[in-house]
């Protein structure tokens, strides 16, 4: 970095002007521009450093610096901000959009655009670019199994169901129980909590609950719905999906890279042992196998919507068992365990005609039109409810004291406006912060709800065509499950 980029950066914190800040209210509360900030260069390969970055990832703050600010205006209604505050030291980016703003839609998106694979934050937000989307600010959420990519939560991109689940599939939480999610309803209202996927079926007078969406619950019998987000066949038998390639934790890696094929494996770049996580995750994943060869299966053939209720008709009266059924693009294909929800799917196949399907979130329940998922909640009604989340969605210290970077989404108290959070961590002049540190944060930016979302090096806050934050990877940015989207109405 030479001394004119470092003057540059310096006079970038220093430009930040009061009468910026006094556009966000929430910040012009809790927020000063205070002087003196020394910026040293240090050697070592630099990420890119874009036009709204207020620091280079190849500098360190010495000596006293105080906190700084700046503020961008990315469009009306949308802005960005850099924080810097030297008691962790950390690094925040914030980006506040005005819900109220009707030019602005918040919608989820799935990696690929199909149930598992992995992508990018960047590189999501230049596909949906390229086919006309829009985005204008985008963060990486929920938790995902690294070697598959398939999230944890329940999961609505645009109205369409990608995940639904009682419980959250998650091998991390010390006990079972469903985690803190973000969901938008049909209605334009925002909503974050513990949802469970609330669904029936029914043909007829008849009905039967819907125990997962695209997923197959591996110690609960009932219905599951596979759509076309799931891939071209439902879930079947094959022992050798069984277990787990690589570990689910996102920041677990091996120690050493693997020997080459006939070589001896040296102890020094031997593989770790299965964590108890990827243990529970390769347990659940031969039990929902193992359910699966007594599923018994019948196609639907989709035939439109009325009001919150999904129509389907029966494709044909014929049953298939075992799984393995093709999915009718555009339509889905229910599937049943258990003695109860087999008489049902088989009155269903006998009985043809029109299959209804309603799909919510919560109680009481609402239709989503966006949902992603995260874990745990820290802010709670403007009380920081971060040091209970051991006992209350079963996170542990090594997550939830221990220092990480961070991605969250907060809510201001009118819930007019959203804010998507990265805390930068793992470098010197950004340590990252405990959950606690994060919920203390997001509370002084004005939260009065907030929830953790994946961190760690999937920590990635995109905004106005590049990637704010310094993801924490050696290897750069990290492709992910899926993200929260802020993108331009379409007209």
């Amino acid at each position: 970095m030479s001394d004119v980029s470092a003057t540059r950066c310096v006079q970038r914190l220093l430009s930040a002007e009061v009468s910026a800040i006094t556009r966000v209210t929430s910040i012009r509360k809790v927020l000063a521009v205070l002087a003196g900030v020394l910026v040293v260069p240090v050697a070592g390969g630099a990420q890119p450093v874009g036009v709204r970055r207020c620091m280079t990832d190849t500098t360190q703050i010495a000596g006293n610096p105080s906190q700084r600010v700046t503020l961008d205006t990315i469009a009306p209604g949308i802005t960005y901000t850099c924080l810097l505050r030297p008691e962790g030291p950390w690094l925040l980016h914030v980006a506040t959009i005005d819900l109220r703003n009707r030019a602005y839609v918040i919608d989820g998106v799935r990696a690929m655009d199909r149930m598992v694979g992995r992508e990018r934050v960047s590189a999501m937000a230049a596909r949906l670019a390229a086919r006309g989307e829009r985005p204008m600010v985008m963060i990486n959420a929920d938790f995902f199994d690294l070697g598959t990519g398939e999230i944890e939560n329940n999961h609505v991109v645009n109205g369409a169901w990608v995940k639904g689940e009682v419980v959250t599939d998650s091998p991390h939480d010390e006990f079972d129980n469903a985690h803190t999610q973000f969901a938008i309803d049909r209605s334009g209202g925002v909503h974050m909590g513990r949802f469970e996927l609330h669904g029936e079926v029914r043909a007829g007078r008849r009905g039967h609950e819907l125990v997962g969406i695209n997923y197959r619950p591996p110690r609960t019998p009932g219905l599951v719905l596979y759509t076309p987000w799931y891939g071209g066949r439902t879930l079947s038998d094959t022992s050798a999906r069984a277990t787990a390639v690589r570990p689910r934790d996102p920041d677990a890696t091996p120690v050493g890279p693997p020997p080459p094929p006939g070589a001896a494996t040296p102890p020094s770049v031997a593989r770790p042992a299965p964590s108890a996580s990827q243990l529970r995750a390769d347990s659940a994943r031969a039990a929902a196998l193992a359910v699966t060869r007594a599923a018994v299966e019948v196609a639907l053939v989709a035939a439109g919507r009325r009001g919150d209720t999904l129509l389907y008709s029966v494709r044909s009266g014929r049953v298939q068992s075992g799984g393995g059924t093709r999915i009718p693009r555009g339509g889905a294909v229910l599937s049943a365990t258990g003695d109860s929800a087999v008489a049902f799917l088989r009155r269903v196949a006998r009985r043809g005609g029109v299959v209804r399907v309603v799909a919510g979130l919560g109680d009481p329940t609402f239709i989503p039109r966006v949902s992603v998922g995260g874990w745990p909640r820290v802010v709670q009604d403007g009380v920081n409810v971060a040091t209970r989340a051991d006992s209350l969605e079963g996170t542990f210290p090594r997550f939830s004291v221990a220092r990480h970077p961070r991605s969250a989404v907060a809510l201001s108290r009118d819930s007019a406006q959203l804010m998507l959070v990265v805390v930068d961590g793992r470098r010197p002049w950004s340590v990252g912060m405990s959950l606690a540190e994060l919920g203390d944060a997001l509370i002084s930016l004005g939260a009065w709800q907030a929830m953790n979302l994946d961190g760690g090096g999937s920590s990635a806050l995109w905004v106005g065509g590049e990637v704010v934050n310094y993801p924490s990877d050696p290897t750069g940015e990290r492709a992910v499950g899926n993200a929260l989207m802020v993108r331009r109405r379409r007209h």
